[in-house]
């Protein structure tokens, strides 16, 4: 789920017709803020400051971007020209010109390869090639007088770059341009051109839209009534209605990441605007955040956790996290149920197979119409009791959804599972021997590692707290849980795989759900080992504190580093001062 924070101005807006947008800086925490048609600024995220810019006498027409592989700073200026240059740039002015016989209507960062230029005309070229070939490349115009392209963005497929336009007519009806490029050149394979139309049978129109290219390639469009839909190039579906928002004025879409959409807007009273995070999953409202003025097509971005939002006369800054649990309460009123009146034509000739690849434990209970819940619990511990943890590893992968009880039989095999002589937890030295396999022999340390495997991936399984805490009173002993938390903390401190941030914030929670599920054996037992080890995982958070307090004083001073600045030693004085007695 999506929370967001406190609204920040991140600056002053010269003037919002004039405004271009904003761009991703080389710096992470850099933002290249295209403010008006003579003025280029850079900020940084963190705290809001002004860390560098660009003047112009000659009319910037569209967004500054940051060139990865050229390490410059490119703009379009009067429409037709374009100019280089690099951070210690002072004068614009005096940079050479590069002018085209066509209009160009923006620049398009990529990853791993050359920025686009899109001209007015539908065509499109990669920067070196285009800049090279200026004075003869001219092309057939791809759109129609009455067209225009409201979107551009590129994304890949297969290691093969695509370009993709929503384009507007003037009768106020859009369809999708998609076409691949070629290598290099950056130009369209025009014969494998496609066009889409945005329709739906209904009496309604477009009120939003956005091309994906994070995560998931797709186009998401928001309806007059309402309805999100997506089409992922080869089908459109119907994800859900968009609450909070009214469907009356337009509504900018952005991409925040993990599933989730930003939109802002009206609010449904008309008397003020509000920014909604929306689940194209769950098809839900997951958060909002009122904001004082609407304004109209405002340009929206998400840029390192932040949400950068073109206001009536400032660009403000919304941070945000998204969590990966599921609060359902925060979702509650969020989610309108609304009969789709489509007709679909059945196919009755279909196949009764599952059309992916399962085990045959699992073949057999699709066709009892099981819920996925329910299949695990009959397929899991039969498994269990069969011994075979490659078969259990392979087939636990194939559910989302593991029911708490089946969950905490997997927790019990694989303890016995990777502990079978139950070593004593309080040795360390034979404890980080069982984990790093020191114990066994060489041809015996691939399954071993193996074994491992399957508990680490157990512990990423989500759960409901509630739900579990019950099934853990009852199918682990006070030796388990003492196992379970030396191996999370020795996991977290001393192990050189890498995590990423979900799976360590799951090892957190099952170290709080343990401390929770047995806190009256711990306090009731007074054996050394237990308080050996609630003593060792107190250590570890405290260091683990320490440590992100260290890098909180860093932070600071690499900042001055990276910006240039002097970097003062606290402890001396430019003065003392000495107390004599007379």
């Amino acid at each position: 789920m999506a929370k967001l924070h406190n609204y920040y101005v991140l600056c002053p807006l010269i003037d919002q017709k004039s405004f271009h947008g904003v761009a991703e800086d080389r710096e992470e925490e850099h933002v290249i803020v295209t403010l008006g048609r003579n003025v280029v600024n850079k900020y940084q995220l963190s705290d809001q400051k002004q860390v560098g810019g660009w003047t112009s006498k000659d009319h910037i027409t569209s967004t500054v971007i940051y060139d990865k592989e050229q390490e410059s700073y490119v703009g379009v200026f009067n429409n037709n020209t374009i100019k280089t240059w690099k951070e210690d740039s002072d004068n614009l002015d005096k940079m050479k010109k590069y002018k085209f016989p066509l209009n160009i209507l923006r620049l398009l960062p990529r990853s791993n390869q050359p920025p686009l230029i899109i001209f007015t005309n539908g065509n499109c070229a990669s920067l070196p090639y285009a800049l090279d070939n200026r004075k003869t490349y001219e092309s057939k115009s791809l759109l129609k007088d009455t067209d225009t392209i409201v979107d551009a963005a590129c994304y890949t497929i297969n290691k093969t770059d695509h370009i993709c336009y929503i384009i507007k007519n003037n009768k106020e009806s859009y369809e999708i341009l998609n076409c691949p490029l070629r290598d290099e050149l950056g130009d369209m394979e025009r014969s494998k051109m496609t066009k889409t139309k945005i329709v739906r049978p209904d009496d309604v129109y477009v009120v939003g839209k956005f091309i994906c290219t994070e995560g998931k390639n797709a186009i998401y469009i928001l309806w007059s009534d309402a309805k999100m839909t997506v089409y992922n190039f080869k089908d459109w579906k119907t994800i859900g209605t968009v609450p909070w928002i009214s469907t009356l004025s337009s509504v900018s879409l952005a991409w925040m990441g993990k599933d989730h959409l930003i939109l802002f807007g009206s609010n449904t009273e008309q008397d003020g605007a509000i920014i909604v995070a929306y689940n194209i999953v769950l098809g839900v409202g997951s958060c909002r955040y009122p904001m004082k003025m609407y304004s109209e097509d405002a340009k929206l971005y998400c840029f390192h956790g932040r949400i950068i939002l073109e206001a009536s006369n400032h660009i403000g800054m919304l941070p945000y996290v998204l969590q990966s649990k599921r609060n359902l309460s925060s979702l509650l009123g969020s989610h309108e149920i609304i009969q789709d009146e489509c007709m679909e034509i059945a196919n009755w000739d279909s196949p009764t197979e599952p059309q992916f690849k399962v085990s045959n434990e699992i073949k057999d209970l699709f066709k009892l119409g099981l819920t996925e819940r329910s299949m695990c619990n009959n397929v899991i511990p039969p498994l269990i009791e069969k011994d075979n943890f490659r078969t259990i590893y392979q087939t636990i992968k194939q559910f989302n959804d593991v029911p708490e009880s089946v969950l905490v039989a997997l927790i019990n095999y694989c303890i016995k599972l990777v502990n079978p002589n139950k070593i004593d937890v309080s040795d360390a030295e034979e404890f980080n021997k069982l984990c790093t396999g020191e114990h066994t022999a060489k041809k015996d340390q691939i399954v071993h590692k193996a074994k491992f495997e399957l508990l680490n991936y157990t512990l990423q399984i989500s759960f409901s707290d509630a739900l579990i805490i019950p099934h853990l009173r009852n199918g682990l002993s006070l030796d388990d849980t003492l196992f379970l938390l030396t191996y999370i903390t020795n996991f977290l401190v001393n192990s050189d795989k890498t995590m990423n941030v979900d799976y360590e914030s799951k090892l957190f929670d099952w170290c709080i759900l343990l401390m929770d599920a047995f806190y009256q054996q711990y306090l009731m037992t007074k054996d050394e080992k237990v308080t050996g080890v609630l003593q060792n995982t107190l250590n570890v958070v405290v260091g683990l504190i320490k440590q992100l307090k260290t890098v909180s004083n860093v932070l600071p001073v690499i900042s001055k580093l990276l910006s240039g600045k002097m970097i003062e030693d606290e402890d001396e004085s430019s003065y003392t001062i000495e107390l004599m007695e007379i």
